[in-house]
């Protein structure tokens, strides 16, 4: 008969001990933010996440912060421009051994999606799986031992890939990293392991297929679609800025550097700041000219955009034809904002060097450049003023001196 997994984490610092306790996870939405205690401090001001794990990256999903992996400036991490892959931590283990032993968490890691095994590495434990030969790494495991595939070969859904580990870590579970436009696979694949349709024996999970993405409405970080594009379009013409204060690019895709003025516009637009860019919000993002989307992520093979609500008549927003007015139906009190404002605490206590960490984020090598020539400029400013201080310190010295000499001369 086959067994259902038993999938806990290590959940989130209890309050206000900061004691933490292994948890079962029921569903995707039950797993925490990946590093739980380092993160739990972290919080969005103006445009970017702060006070969260030290060299890492964060966004917001579904109004929770969470970890994530993009190419950096020198650390492409194997992953295009605007890939966004999103952290989770989870174990696995066989109720028919001890919870906890050794016994329990030996057990085989299903693969989160069928795709191409394009890099293993045995002392990491890690096997990125990529959605075809020379594509995109779509699911990022680490920590297995022994690693039971091969790069070249594909592996289908729910394929064994290694045996969870502690490769390069100090406790045995599974690190998982996964393409955000493969966000509802990585829900259904969760799903699939608390339910047992991914069962501990791998011979009962051959020929088990993931079950069909159902579109949710909402589009997320990392994702390219119309309704992006209709949204930077009315940011751009309400005055919202990317992250450091530089323009919105008008080309489709969900950056991180966009987020704060995702969320700004959904607080002021009266929609839960869920960071997610769903109906609600697209609702005050009209299509401009009522064109057609144009066909959905080929991640997604086979999946539409849904089309938009059709906007009744009636009253437009001041100077926004083709917007309509919103005013009427807000709440009389907003809720907090998500994105804040920074108040001396976070950054790095430079305006310059806070905007070269915003640029560098983004990957506009414009704003890269500018950023770097203010530093240069404010660099030559400070050296400028040092001289010119160092030199009224000499000439004030030279000046006492003398006057020192001619005193203690009319003395003698």
């Amino acid at each position: 008969m086959p067994s259902t997994y038993r999938v806990i984490q290590l959940g989130a610092p209890r309050e206000p001990d900061g004691f933490q306790t292994n948890e079962m996870v029921t569903d995707f939405d039950s797993l925490v933010t990946h590093h739980p205690r380092a993160n739990q401090y972290a919080q969005m001001v103006d445009g970017r996440i702060i006070d969260g794990e030290p060299g890492r990256l964060h966004a917001i999903f579904g109004g929770e912060i969470e970890e994530i992996e993009m190419a950096r400036p020198g650390r492409s991490q194997g992953l295009g421009p605007d890939q966004v892959l999103l952290k989770k931590d989870f174990i696995l283990e066989d109720p028919d051994h001890p919870a906890g032993s050794a016994s329990a968490r030996a057990v085989d890691v299903p693969s989160p999606v069928a795709g191409y095994i394009g890099r293993v590495n045995e002392r990491q434990g890690l096997v990125d799986v990529y959605d075809r030969q020379g594509g995109d790494v779509i699911a990022r495991i680490r920590h297995m031992h022994p690693i039971a595939v091969s790069e070249g070969q594909t592996v289908a859904y729910g394929e064994s890939l290694g045996t969870q580990g502690r490769q390069q870590t100090g406790a045995v579970h599974v690190h998982m990293e996964v393409d955000t436009r493969y966000y509802q696979a990585y829900e259904n694949y969760i799903g699939d392991l608390v339910s047992g349709r991914l069962p501990v024996q791998s011979e009962h999970r051959e020929n088990v297929n993931p079950r069909p993405i159902v579109e949710d409405g909402k589009v997320r970080l990392g994702e390219f679609d119309a309704r992006v594009l209709d949204l930077q379009r009315t940011l751009d013409i309400e005055g919202y800025r990317a992250q450091g204060g530089g323009t919105l690019p008008q080309d489709g895709v969900y950056r991180a550097s966009m987020q704060g003025a995702v969320l700004d516009f959904q607080r002021a637009h009266g929609v839960p700041q869920t960071g997610d860019i769903d109906l609600q919000t697209s609702r005050f993002a009209p299509r401009e000219g009522g064109l057609a989307p144009p066909p959905f992520d080929p991640a997604h093979r086979g999946r539409e955009s849904l089309p938009l609500d059709v906007h009744p008549p009636g009253p437009r927003a001041p100077g926004h034809p083709s917007h309509p007015d919103h005013r009427p139906a807000l709440p009389e009190s907003l809720p907090p904002p998500v994105n804040g404002r920074r108040t001396g605490a976070g950054g790095t206590g430079s305006e310059d060097l806070d905007r070269l960490y915003d640029a560098l984020l983004s990957g506009d090598e414009r704003a890269i450049s500018t950023a770097c020539e203010d530093i240069r400029a404010s660099l030559i400013t400070q050296d400028m003023h040092a001289r010119n201080q160092s030199t009224w310190r000499t000439q004030s010295m030279e000046h006492e001196a003398a006057l020192e000499q001619g005193a203690s001369a009319r003395t003698l």
